[in-house]
């Protein structure tokens, strides 16, 4: 690990001046409902525009998931003023980007431009919510466009399918159990209709923060703003339930899939972990880099640098609120390298619920951490997504300071604990696919 201690040092030691005090960010309320967040930032030449709508695929009904995922492609089909895709046009020969997705929590859409062309960001996004365009033929498309994508993934990729149905299991029961699409058979089957009603909830002012990042005179902001907004229609406030961490699992799931004609044997861990909303989401952000990082991976050290099994080492994590979970796939051709893999990471696991982590490794991980995390702060859009969530889980708006504060006081023990309760067999999903 000492290459990365280095690493870390160099690229750190730049970055801690820049954002040794937290930048300012204030709010108001437009009197249709609509939230505006302003980040002011005088040491860039570019401004980042972003709607984060306060609604995701948690909030659709059980026959209608995927409604919401078809708006993150609706979005750029045009509106009363614009034709389809005029919206990504403008913004690109500004030398600017735009882009969006739906998520299950939230949706984000935004533009990053120069400074001073945000009044058009501004007008691009007000007409968005005044006049999308949802006709039947464009619809139709994206429908047509989803499934055949998503289906040709499920056909060709049998780490997909795999992943697909770990990651169910470990959702089992939660709003994160169906995939975002929905349900692959009745995508093409959802009503039209159904769609545009949807969207008047899913445009509601009152679930959407209007929040603004980079270089901007505060007075001139605020009027073109109100030329914009104001006289969208006001918006009611949502009524849902509150954020709930869920819980570890409590018993292990173990399968297995014999498929003809693999090539490569694998095997997919699933391990639910905790939510963002809860105080130890950051200590299992830990053990996620510390295992599979590859500046660092635990894993690839330990598999293929000691025990020599030439194992192909995945891995992905998700970005739910309420619960979330992490995705290790070890891949190889030799299946006797397959399972001997997976004890060295059963005693690994046990390990870290076990021993504390020594001091040399919990700097170096902390260190990486809160590079990243700088690191995004110095992108526009990055940091607005931020500032969204923070408010939306917790209503408040200093999230820069809370977020620093505790990553730098992750200690040896509290990785444990979190070893302990999420690296266990009982919190497992296990999928292991063989070949014939």
């Amino acid at each position: 690990m000492t290459k990365a201690r280095i690493l870390c040092w160099l690229l750190t030691a730049p970055l801690v001046p820049l954002w040794a005090q937290s930048f300012p960010v204030n709010s108001f309320e437009l009197p249709n409902g609509l939230k505006v967040i302003l980040a002011p930032s005088d040491d860039v030449q570019a401004a980042a525009v972003c709607l984060y709508h306060m609604r995701g695929a948690r909030n659709e009904s059980a026959d209608s998931r995927g409604v919401s995922y078809l708006y993150q492609f609706l979005m750029f089909d045009g509106n009363e003023n614009l034709e389809p895709y005029d919206h990504v046009l403008f913004v690109n020969k500004m030398g600017g980007t735009v882009s969006g997705r739906v998520n299950y929590d939230n949706a984000f859409f935004y533009e990053v431009l120069p400074a001073q062309e945000i009044n058009v960001a501004l007008w691009l996004e007000s007409e968005r919510l005044r006049s999308l365009r949802l006709e039947d033929a464009n619809i139709d498309f994206h429908k047509n466009q989803v499934f055949s994508r998503i289906n040709r993934l499920w056909e060709s990729s049998q780490s997909f399918k795999a992943q697909t149905w770990v990651s169910a299991k470990v959702f089992e029961g939660s709003p994160y159990e169906t995939p975002l699409y929905g349900d692959l058979n009745k995508i093409r089957s959802l009503s039209n209709e159904r769609i545009r009603e949807n969207y008047s909830h899913f445009s509601n002012l009152a679930g959407i923060l209007l929040i603004i990042a980079g270089k901007f005179d505060n007075s001139e902001l605020r009027a073109s703003i109100n030329k914009f907004f104001q006289d969208l229609p006001p918006g009611r406030r949502p009524v849902g339930p509150a954020f709930n961490a869920y819980p570890p699992r409590k018993s292990q799931v173990l399968k297995n899939w014999v498929v003809p004609g693999l090539k490569e044997h694998f095997v997919v861990y699933g391990l639910k972990a905790p939510a963002k909303i809860g105080y130890n989401f950051m200590y299992f952000d830990f053990l996620r880099y510390y295992l599979t990082d590859p500046r660092i991976s635990r894993l690839e050290h330990i598999l293929n640098t000691v025990n020599k099994l030439d194992v192909r080492i995945e891995s992905d994590f998700t970005d739910n609120m309420e619960s979330n979970c992490l995705i290790i796939q070890i891949s190889t051709p030799r299946r006797i390298n397959l399972e001997k893999a997976k004890y060295v990471i059963e005693k690994e696991f046990q390990a870290l619920g076990n021993t504390l982590l020594g001091h040399n490794d919990l700097r170096t991980v902390r260190s990486l951490m809160e590079i990243d995390f700088l690191k995004s702060m110095v992108s526009l859009e990055d940091r607005c997504l931020s500032i969204g969530e923070f408010y939306h889980m917790f209503s408040e708006l200093n999230f820069f300071d809370v977020q620093l504060r505790r990553l730098r006081r992750i200690t040896s023990y509290d990785v444990l604990e979190s070893a302990k309760k999420h690296l266990v067999r009982e919190n497992q999903v296990v999928l292991n696919v063989y070949g014939e």
